[in-house]
């Protein structure tokens, strides 16, 4: 399971975290829609659910990745926290405005019980190039393998396999 924590002026400047400016990466694809808005007060919150499948108009979106904007602080609320369950146990998140979290869709997530003050975000989705969230995890690791090794040693053997690698695997996978 991947999740990220981003600014918005990452996002304002990259589109995405900063490895997002290296070329489709294969987590986040063209087509996002909006993000919405979500305000919760005291004794609200959201349950254990799964994202749709499918979200928006025709054509529908395949909402292979969520994202949470957080906009309030987290000194403004008590509880709140987002709770996603995956693979490794139960991760809470709760960050600071300006901040947003990238998780997959298809994880039982939900908003625990505010009981102070007022938690404001952002949601929408992403559909991926890549259908197959273990494929997605692979391409992800082998892109953060193939920066360091680029960062490391920019003119080597290696970071050039590392490249091909990762290119050859998304024309295999992606999906447009």
């Amino acid at each position: 399971m991947i999740i990220t924590v981003i600014t918005l002026i990452q996002l304002i400047q990259y589109g995405g975290p900063p490895m997002w400016d290296r070329g489709p990466n294969p987590e986040y694809r063209r087509e996002r829609p909006m993000p919405q808005p979500r305000r919760y007060g005291p004794q609200m919150e959201y349950g254990a659910h799964v994202d749709n499948a499918l979200m928006g108009k025709q054509p529908a979106l395949r909402s292979d990745i969520a994202l949470t904007i957080f906009i309030s602080d987290p000194e403004d609320y008590d509880g709140g926290e987002l709770t996603i369950e995956g693979d490794f146990g139960r991760h809470k998140v709760k960050r600071p405005a300006g901040q947003m979290v990238v998780y997959p869709s298809s994880s039982l997530h939900r908003v625990m019980p505010i009981t102070r003050g007022t938690r404001v975000v952002a949601v929408s989705w992403i559909e991926s190039y890549v259908r197959d969230p273990a494929k997605r995890q692979i391409l992800f690791d082998m892109e953060r393998a193939r920066a360091k090794l680029n960062e490391l040693a920019p003119q080597s053997t290696e970071a050039d396999l590392a490249f091909k690698s990762y290119t050859n695997l998304m024309r295999m996978w992606a999906e447009t």
